[in-house]
């Protein structure tokens, strides 16, 4: 699987555009605030994207859904073939919902442009070829955060939203070629130490790119054989 670094930065950005990635060239992994723009500049059609995987409902993760969902108003739906669909934690439409207003942008819940899967830890759905795990991972104790693994094309990219170390991340990582880890440093996040840690214990089959973090402290993990610091624009491969 191909996958693509929309922006590597925290909620904070530090000079980089905010965490999300673009897997097999139809599924986000979290629609931040540059989604779109970012797409066309990958040469990639916002009705191609088939699935949407938001971990969480904050702003860095979620401030592009609107955009999207405004190009997919005004252009794009009668170009779909199928449904969009939406994956993310309990009340994730809800949540939209209070950013969005009552625009007619997102649609009711039962509208068939859009299928959502709403889920804990545990739930799996499949959708355009894929299949994907919902693990329940440890931030904000306000709201529930979700990391995903996604099976597609023989190989299994793994997501971790934001989270700090739980045993949820090591789930997570059981079996991925590629782990998507955030180092947002402090309370609720993996710190560099934990980045480096969580590396030991994985098998070198399994390749970690770092993402969502600050350029303090990045050199602890420059050179680590099985660690790659994302970069916007980066293209990996699972």
């Amino acid at each position: 699987m191909r996958l693509d670094c929309l922006g590597s930065g925290n909620a904070f950005s530090f000079g980089r555009y905010w965490s999300g990635f673009l897997l097999d060239r139809h599924i986000l992994l979290d629609c931040p605030p540059q989604t779109l723009p970012h797409l066309f500049q990958l040469g990639v059609p916002s009705e191609e994207i088939d699935l949407m995987l938001l971990s969480h409902a904050h702003s860095d993760h979620i401030g592009g859904v609107d955009l999207f969902l405004l190009d997919a108003v005004y252009r794009t739906w009668p170009r779909r073939t199928r449904p969009l669909a939406v994956g993310g934690p309990p009340g994730i439409y809800d949540r939209l919902r209070e950013v969005i207003g009552e625009s007619e942008r997102l649609p009711p819940r039962d509208d068939t442009r859009i299928t959502w899967f709403e889920g804990g830890d545990g739930a799996s759905f499949e959708w355009a070829g894929a299949t994907v795990e919902c693990f329940e991972v440890e931030h904000d104790p306000a709201l529930t955060s979700l990391g995903f693994r996604v099976h597609a094309g023989g190989s299994v990219v793994a997501y971790s939203g934001d989270t700090r170390p739980c045993a949820a991340v090591e789930r997570l990582a059981e079996g991925a070629d590629l782990l998507v880890l955030e180092c947002g440093v402090g309370t609720y996040h993996f710190d560099w130490p934990d980045v480096l840690a969580l590396r030991s214990r994985l098998p070198a089959s399994t390749e970690i790119v770092v993402t969502h973090y600050p350029d303090e402290g990045a050199d602890a993990v420059r050179g680590v054989p099985g660690v790659r610091l994302a970069e916007d624009f980066g293209m990996y491969e699972a």
